[in-house]
């Protein structure tokens, strides 16, 4: 008799003996299966993609869901078909390679006042005839202006000397002219300008290079380097709100056909943030900016340094997902080219002309310490550019003095630059919490137009010893990448950066073939990284940018090539297809018929 027989039969029994006791009440029927509520329906959904998440757990998908400006489901075409409602937008990628968008942490999209469409722009004038030309026919057809302001001559255009005033004076006689170099660390003065300078045509303290002089006579040439530039920016005209967004709107538009949809500007103050926000109130604002505040540099215009720091002060204003303006850039010092950075072992003797002369910084020690420690008190984090393995060590000394004085404040700190970066600082920046590092401008030596110079300047073997992101990156660094647009660099394209990053060789220009720096090359992952999720890590913003990730920005750029499916040296003429910026569609490649229209890239030139 089986037991499930006897067992049946004892109950029957049982029963039958307690007929007078009350029945025993039936056991509740089982809970039913919980059903699994349906997934939420997104505002849009892409499908039928090639998606590199830069997500760690889950580093490849094939189709995102985003609601509002979020990402809400990544996953397989099956996971995210699930969220298509009657009213869902529904893009099929159609295969492409898609990538979150690009993350640049050093650029200069707040120089315009000085050039562009509001003032005369000299980028095209490539000799000293050319670029006289240039400034005399503007001010002929601009008789209205006050001042002829204008900007990106470049260095290499005046080879044998400064250029002079008195080039000036004879085409424009009877009004100031004030004209700003590319590097941004220089200005070409008109003699009525220079009158306005006053004492800036001397050597202010602190500062190495203030003032081009004849050697003949002692007499200032008319050029001037960093800090004295604002006494003569202060008196010129500032442009409103509603002149500068116009600007600022088409250089973000630039910035958005190359897949940037964050930036950290390397200038901030009033005038600008003003225009920025004026175009995020009118629903113009495509792009992420992170804006580091002038504080004692040569672009912080019109404003005493005390007026400066009660906008820093004041900046909360301005604070928005699109605006985040708790930043302060400060100039450790110039760089290794005009021999005006520090460093650990003297420059060439032939390019200074002085056996000892190792440059300097802007600033002491102390003094770096006493900026950091202020500014981390406000809750600002410092962006400190440094280029000499000398300054580079001094401010790594002050940033961990500060932190050792001021605790963990949870403030993000920034190195820029970091052409010297040395093991040693390395080691040490590693060690110390929410402070990291960009190497700007992208990683496109060797180059004719740099490399030589930096040769002269440094020897062989340092000048080869440049930008050591495997080394930074194996040490556990956050790292992210800057064009130094507009200053050292005319196009933004982050594909230099990612090819030359894992080439460590000149992606577009074969006039000076071979590698710079070989044993630092990194891996395609690790170069998209560093210009994705690196450049939010180095901020302190990856909780909600830098990769495609359920609960982030929806932020993604869709490109015309994948980027693991080509050769590395074919990276650099990737193209953008499309760009989405908090789900919503803000760039797309134009197209004739079935041809798609080539983004023009200029010649890339290094001044520092």
């Amino acid at each position: 008799m089986s037991k499930i027989f006897l067992s049946t039969a004892l109950l029957v029994i049982v029963s039958a003996c307690s007929r007078s006791e009350p029945p025993t009440p039936a056991a509740p029927p089982p809970a039913p299966a919980p059903v699994e509520a349906p997934a939420e329906v997104a505002d849009s959904v892409y499908l039928n993609g090639r998606i590199y998440t830069v997500d760690e757990a889950q580093p490849w998908a094939e189709a995102v869901a985003i609601s509002g400006d979020r990402f809400v489901a990544v996953g397989s075409n099956e996971a995210i078909e699930s969220r298509i409602g009657d009213n869902t937008q529904v893009h099929d990628l159609q295969g492409k390679f898609v990538m979150p968008g690009i993350f640049d942490l050093h650029s200069h999209p707040y120089i315009t006042p000085w050039y562009g469409s509001m003032n005369l722009e000299l980028t095209g004038a490539e000799t000293k005839d050319a670029v006289l030309a240039a400034v005399q026919a503007y001010a002929e057809a601009h008789p209205e202006k006050e001042w002829i302001i204008g900007g990106q001559w470049l260095l290499g255009v005046f080879p044998e000397d400064s250029p002079r005033k008195e080039w000036l004076d004879e085409i424009v006689p009877d009004r100031p002219v004030a004209l700003l170099a590319q590097t941004g660390h220089a200005m070409w003065l008109h003699s009525k300008a220079m009158e306005l300078a006053g004492s800036a045509a001397e050597t202010a303290p602190g500062q190495l290079i203030v003032s081009h002089k004849d050697a003949a006579t002692g007499e200032p040439t008319g050029t001037i380097n960093d800090h004295p530039t604002q006494r003569v920016a202060r008196p010129l005209p500032q442009a409103r709100a509603e002149e500068y967004a116009d600007t600022i709107a088409e250089i973000f538009e630039m910035f958005l056909s190359y897949g940037i949809t964050s930036q950290q500007t390397a200038e901030g103050h009033r005038a600008p943030l003003d225009a920025t926000q004026y175009l995020e109130k009118q629903g113009r604002l495509e792009q992420r900016v992170f804006v580091s505040w002038d504080w004692k540099t040569t672009l912080n215009l019109a404003y005493t340094l005390d007026d400066i720091e009660g906008q820093i002060r004041n900046r909360a204003k301005y604070a928005s997902d699109y605006i985040y303006p708790d930043y302060v850039k400060i100039f450790a010092d110039g760089g290794p080219f005009s021999a005006t950075s520090l460093l650990l072992e003297p420059y060439e003797e032939s390019f200074t002309g002085a056996p000892d002369n190792h440059g300097g910084a802007n600033m002491s020690e102390e003094q770096f310490v006493e900026a950091f420690s202020m500014f981390d008190d406000w809750g600002v984090g410092v962006h400190v550019h440094a280029m000499g393995d000398g300054t580079i060590r001094m401010v790594v000394d002050a940033l961990a003095e500060m932190k050792d004085a001021n605790g963990d404040s949870g403030v993000h700190h920034k190195v820029a630059h970091n052409t010297m970066l040395r093991q040693q600082e390395i080691e040490r920046l590693a060690e110390l919490k929410d402070v990291n590092i960009d190497f700007s401008p992208p990683i496109w030596y060797p180059h004719a137009g740099a490399t030589p110079g930096l040769t002269a300047a440094l020897g062989e073997a340092r000048a080869d010893a440049i930008y050591p992101i495997k080394s930074a990156l194996a040490a556990g660094l956050s790292v992210g990448q800057g064009s130094d647009w507009l200053t050292a660099n005319p196009t933004p394209n982050p594909f230099i950066s990612i090819e030359s990053m894992i080439t460590r060789a000149n992606p577009f220009d074969d006039s000076m073939p071979g590698q710079t720096n070989a044993d630092e090359a990194i891996t395609l992952e690790q170069a998209i990284h560093i210009n994705t999720l690196g450049g939010a890590e180095v901020l302190g913003v990856e909780d909600r940018l830098g990769s495609i990730s359920v609960g982030k920005f929806a932020d993604m750029i869709v490109l015309d090539q994948d980027l693991f499916e080509v050769a590395s040296d074919e990276i650099y003429g990737t193209a953008v297809a499309t760009t989405i910026l908090g789900g919503k569609v803000v760039y797309q490649r134009a197209t004739q018929g079935d041809i798609e229209l080539e983004l023009d890239d200029s010649t890339v030139q290094m001044h520092h």
